[in-house]
């Protein structure tokens, strides 16, 4: 019997973390973005050295064990800062099931509102974001370390009750 759960990340989570989070950036981003040479790479790296500095910080949503997808509260405070779901299971609540569970997370801290930010362009982030309760509140441009230059981002809150 199939069993979908989401739990804390362990440490054997580490390389799931990464390659999870790797492919759902560079599916997602390099959808707008030019893939420049060299970023791929860079992107991976980037998400191995988060995985193995933060993964006490990350939830991680699985199916009969398998990591599909992950999401993180890297200062433990009322921002979100990583959303992600392997890019063949998108579109079937995983998502939606680990941003609540981190909404659930904040609101049990004490926190009022919950926070997140994604690319502008990153259409499908932010129509889940508003279904779970989400409203832009600030969109500009910020310096993006993954793609290294600046880019397009909407902040968003979202009112915990």
């Amino acid at each position: 019997m199939s069993s979908f759960r989401i739990r804390p990340a362990a440490e054997a989570d580490i390389a799931a973390i990464a390659a999870v989070g790797a492919r759902a950036w560079a599916s997602n981003v390099f959808s707008f973005e030019p893939e420049l040479p060299g970023m791929r790479m860079h992107v991976e790296k980037a998400f191995r050295a988060f995985a193995d500095s933060s993964y006490r910080n990350v939830l991680v949503g699985e199916l009969d064990n398998v990591v599909l997808g992950w999401g993180a509260r890297e200062e433990d405070n009322d921002y979100i800062s990583d959303l992600w779901v392997d890019p063949v299971v998108q579109g079937q609540g995983i998502g939606s099931a680990i941003l609540r569970t981190l909404m659930a997370n904040i609101r049990d801290a004490g926190y009022l509102r919950a926070r997140i930010s994604t690319h502008a362009r990153n259409v499908k982030a932010i129509r889940l974001y508003e279904r779970e309760g989400f409203t832009v509140i600030e969109q500009g441009s910020e310096w993006s370390t993954s793609l290294e230059r600046e880019m397009d981002k909407v902040k968003m809150l979202a009112e915990l009750r």
